[in-house]
C-alpha cells in the first residue's frame, strides 16, 4: 500500500539530478524565441480578461479552433488570431467575415476523424515546420476535408512547440476526456514540449513516467491545492514536497487517488511515477 507522510507547510525540496523538469511559469511566459502557440477552443473564456490578454501577448502563434473564434470575438474583436481551423460548424458567419477582413487564414477541415483540437495542434506543428525552414506555408493548397492532417503526417517535424489551451476543460464531459487523452499522448510523444490547459480555477498538465521535478520558483504556487491524477492507468507514486507525501504508493481510479493535496515545497516538488500522470494546480489567485 505504501506510506503517507504529513509535512509542515513549507519544506525545502532539492531538484534531483537526471530528472525531467516541468517549469510551470512557462505556461504563462514561454521562453523568448521558442515556438509556442495559444489555442482557443469553443468554451466560454472564464479566465480574467487581463490574464487572457497577457497570455495572448506572451505566445507566438494564436489559433482558434472553430467556435473558439466566437469566444475570442466576445472577449475583444481587436484580438486577431493567425488562423481559424476546424469543420466550422460552430463559427458564426459574421465572426468569420470579420476575421477574414482582418487577414485571418480560415481553414476548413470537415473530416470527423479528428477533433477541432487535434486539427489545431496539427496546424501549429505544420506552421512551425515551414516557419523554421523559412518556407512559405501555402494554405490555399489545402482541400476542405483532411489535407491538413495528411500534410502533418507527411512532414519530418523537428519542432514540438509548447501549447497553452483555453477552453479544453468544462463543457461536455466526453470533450473533457478527449482533451485529457490528447494531453497524455502528447507527453508520451514529446515530454519536453508540454500542453497546458488553463481554466479559471486550474492549471492542468501532464508529466512523463520516471523521475520528475515540477518547478514553480517563478510563480506563486506554493501552498496551492493540487491533485495527482492517474488518468493514464495504475501507477506507483513517490513524492516530495506535498502536504501529504507518499512513498511507493499505489494509485488508480478504482483505488487510491491523491486529491485535495497541497504544494508545500518552497520551489517545487518531486514526483516519481511509473506511468504518465495528470496534475492539476488550483489557481487560487484568480
Amino acid at each position: 500500500m505504501g506510506e503517507v507522510i504529513e509535512n509542515e507547510e513549507s519544506i525545502d525540496v532539492p531538484r534531483p539530478d537526471q530528472c525531467h523538469v516541468t517549469h510551470l511559469h512557462r505556461a504563462f511566459s514561454p521562453n523568448i524565441g521558442a515556438d509556442s502557440a495559444l489555442i482557443v477552443l469553443n468554451q466560454e473564456i472564464t479566465i480574467p480578461r487581463d490574464v487572457f490578454i497577457s497570455l495572448w501577448n506572451a505566445y507566438g502563434l494564436k489559433i482558434c479552433a472553430d467556435g473558439g473564434a466566437n469566444r475570442l470575438y466576445d472577449i475583444s474583436p481587436t484580438l486577431v488570431p493567425d488562423y481559424i481551423v476546424g469543420d466550422l460548424d460552430s463559427l458564426k458567419p459574421d465572426v468569420k467575415q470579420w476575421y477574414e477582413s482582418k487577414g485571418v487564414e480560415v481553414i476548413k477541415q470537415s473530416t470527423q476523424y479528428a477533433t477541432d483540437m487535434q486539427k489545431a495542434i496539427d496546424l501549429v506543428e505544420v506552421h512551425y515546420h515551414y516557419a523554421d525552414a523559412q518556407e512559405r506555408f501555402d494554405v490555399s493548397s489545402l482541400d476542405t476535408y483532411d489535407s491538413l492532417l495528411t500534410l502533418h503526417s507527411s512532414l519530418n517535424k523537428t519542432s514540438r512547440p509548447q501549447m497553452l489551451m483555453v477552453g479544453a476543460i468544462d463543457g461536455r464531459f466526453d470533450h473533457t476526456i478527449q482533451s485529457i487523452s490528447v494531453m497524455l499522448k502528447r507527453i508520451q510523444l514529446s515530454p519536453d514540449s508540454p500542453i497546458f490547459f488553463l481554466t479559471r480555477t486550474n492549471l492542468i498538465f501532464a508529466i512523463p513516467k520516471g523521475l520528475n521535478y515540477v518547478d514553480y520558483t517563478k510563480t506563486t504556487f506554493q501552498s496551492y491545492n493540487c491533485g495527482l491524477l492517474p488518468l493514464a492507468g495504475d501507477t506507483r507514486l513517490t513524492t516530495k514536497g506535498l502536504k501529504w507525501d507518499v512513498i511507493d504508493w499505489d494509485s488508480s481510479l478504482t483505488g487510491s487517488v491523491s486529491t485535495s493535496n497541497r504544494l508545500v515545497g518552497t520551489d517545487g516538488i518531486v514526483v516519481q511515477c511509473d506511468k504518465e500522470l495528470i496534475i492539476n494546480v488550483e489557481m487560487a489567485h484568480y
